[in-house]
């Protein structure tokens, strides 16, 4: 608490917004944006490798959340400055979820220093914003990061080890272990991320073996295809709030059903994701043009 409030009194409006804007780089909205890109337009096999070490991650992430269970910061007495999530503060899912970005990101484009110097950030800047606007402890961090550092190169490690073409068979196994894990663990980040991994996984398994579409095309190409996946995207994400009712009230702890429609949410957003407006690629956009 004494490092919180110590952060906390260098607390300004300008200083502030700085943070609530990098604390976003650890977010599932950040993520969505940068691995589809990756996937639909510079390198479908990584994008999807990217997705499952970050998703396996995730779904890690929430089952320990369950429990920790364990209270926050501005829950036991600091400032929660511009925000107030829910849910267990350790380990912290944005770090973590930053660890995971980080490493695969830097390992891949090693190349680049730019991507270098961008992930050194990312893994200081989104922990040290969590820890500043009262969302997490600094042992909730450190516990995050390290989680997705490992977690992060192990998935991505165990998609490619071997024989590094059958990623879409490899990515299947753990299904039957997630749907059991999410019989006894009721936590919605479990099944978001659950929902998001299988999705995801079928997706995958189906574009690759059946529709096989291209990821290269005409940068104006390129534009329309990011465009029209991320407005489908969050048509299926903030449409289906009106017919799922809990996705609208997170102060509202979910039944059992709100956790399975959450479930389903982030199934179809994955399916669209991964096969989805590939296929729409495939007979419209980019493996048309010549």
């Amino acid at each position: 608490m004494a490092i919180v409030e110590f952060l906390q009194q260098f607390s300004n409006p300008v200083l502030d917004w700085v943070m609530r804007i990098i604390t976003e780089f650890g977010d599932q909205y950040f993520f969505i944006l940068l691995s589809a890109v990756i996937y639909w337009t510079v390198d479908k096999k990584f994008g999807f490798r990217f997705m499952i070490a970050f998703l396996g991650s995730a779904f890690i992430n929430g089952g320990l959340k369950a429990m920790t269970n364990k209270p926050r910061p501005y829950q036991d007495g600091a400032r929660a400055i511009l925000q107030e999530t829910h849910g267990s503060s350790m380990p912290s899912g944005h770090a973590q979820s930053a660890g995971a970005i980080g490493i695969n990101l830097w390992n891949e484009y090693y190349y680049a220093k730019w991507v270098r110097v961008a992930m050194i950030l990312l893994v200081i800047l989104v922990p040290l914003s969590r820890v500043y606007l009262g969302q997490h402890y600094l042992i909730d961090v450190v516990v995050g990061l390290a989680l997705g550092l490992f977690l992060g190169s192990l998935f991505m490690f165990l998609l490619g080890v071997g024989n590094p073409n059958k990623e879409h068979i490899r990515a299947l196994y753990p299904i039957p272990l997630l749907i059991i894990l999410m019989f006894f663990v009721k936590q919605e980040p479990l099944f978001v991320a659950g929902g998001a991994y299988m999705g995801l996984s079928v997706g995958y398994y189906i574009e690759k073996l059946y529709v096989k579409s291209k990821v290269s095309a005409p940068v104006m190409i390129q534009i329309i295809k990011v465009v029209v996946g991320i407005l489908v995207a969050l048509l299926i994400k903030e449409g289906l709030k009106f017919v799922f009712p809990y996705s609208a009230n997170v102060d509202v702890d979910p039944t059992n059903l709100d956790l399975f429609l959450d479930f389903v949410r982030y199934f179809l957003i994955a399916i669209w994701a991964s096969l989805g407006l590939m296929y729409v690629n495939k007979k419209v956009l980019g493996d048309k043009v010549k």
